[in-house]
């Protein structure tokens, strides 16, 4: 394990989030900034450790923090600016809106500036890859210097491959129970294998979703132009081990790379066996990140 500043951070919403900063020995204004994924938190998947001694070893910093989406159920404080008033809110994986990532990720950078960080490396697993890469397109951010896709996820292709033809009856259940104000209403477990509120299926998997993004499948999209205005370098790495898209991760990449059009470069890695949270596959995850972050110092 990497040793690591404990941090707490304020959301312009005024929800408490957690982190972990890890500084290099010699002062740098660049760090690395960790998004997990869905029903995630910042310290479960052990190629945390190997990408924060990564970036420690090019003298950059790393900071990886909770968002409101960690965890399947999360008691989260929330205060006001004053810090006059305090109540627990509870989200979660369960009961998160993807859009709120854009408040979530804002107070990360926000706190890395604060603590001298001015250049920031975005990185995203799973639903953290979307996240990031919504937020690079929306907040149009020029402090981000960098982006870092791990796993992103083709949600829609894999609810759709997992459902069906019941695809269409799920999204009915969730749009029924939102229209009728129970949005925290649970789906059925044969609809989801995760627990997760009709508001946050319909949030993730209706047609206008920001997990969209990585629809490579195609059953929902055919453009993407969100991607299409990254304009940052790029490094996307996946397993052939992965459950969140469909078909030859290969073929998975190289989709996403054609849509990366304005993109200065974009790297690609497939690693054999490995798979979503790259377990038992973590060092050869770190040389990837290792090469990539070597060549991105010298083009900067």
């Amino acid at each position: 394990m990497f040793k690591g500043e404990f941090h707490r951070l304020t959301t312009e919403d005024g929800l408490e989030l957690h982190g972990i900063l890890a500084r290099p020995r010699r002062r740098t204004r660049t760090a690395v900034l960790h998004v997990h994924g869905w029903d995630g938190n910042f310290y479960e998947n052990r190629f945390i450790d190997h990408a924060a001694r990564v970036c420690l070893k090019h003298n950059l910093g790393f900071f990886t923090a909770n968002n409101r989406g960690h965890d399947y159920l999360a008691d989260i404080l929330r205060t006001d600016r004053g810090e006059r008033k305090f109540e627990y809110v509870q989200l979660g994986g369960v009961h998160e809106s993807m859009a709120d990532c854009l408040l979530d990720i804002r107070a990360c950078v926000r706190f890395l500036e604060s603590q001298g960080f001015g250049r920031i490396i975005l990185q995203g697993h799973s639903h953290g890859a979307t996240k990031v890469a919504w937020y690079l397109y929306r907040a149009k951010d020029k402090r981000v210097s960098g982006l870092i896709l791990l796993s992103p996820s083709d949600d829609l292709g894999f609810i759709r491959r997992g459902l069906g033809k019941r695809f269409p009856e799920a999204l009915d259940f969730a749009r029924y129970h939102v229209r009728n104000r129970r949005p925290r209403k649970l789906m059925p477990e044969d609809m989801f294998q995760y627990p997760v509120s009709a508001a946050t299926f319909l949030d993730a998997f209706g047609p206008d979703s920001i997990a969209l993004m990585f629809n490579m499948s195609r059953t929902d999209r055919l453009r993407f132009p969100e991607l299409a205005t990254i304009s940052v370098p790029v490094l996307v790495a996946v397993g052939t081990v992965d459950e969140s898209f469909i078909g030859d991760s290969h073929d998975y990449v190289r989709n996403i790379k054609a849509c990366l059009t304005s993109a200065p470069t974009v790297s690609t890695s497939v690693i054999s066996d490995a798979p979503h949270n790259f377990l038992g596959h973590e060092t050869r995850l770190a040389r990837v990140l290792d090469r990539w972050l070597g060549r991105l110092k010298q083009s900067v």
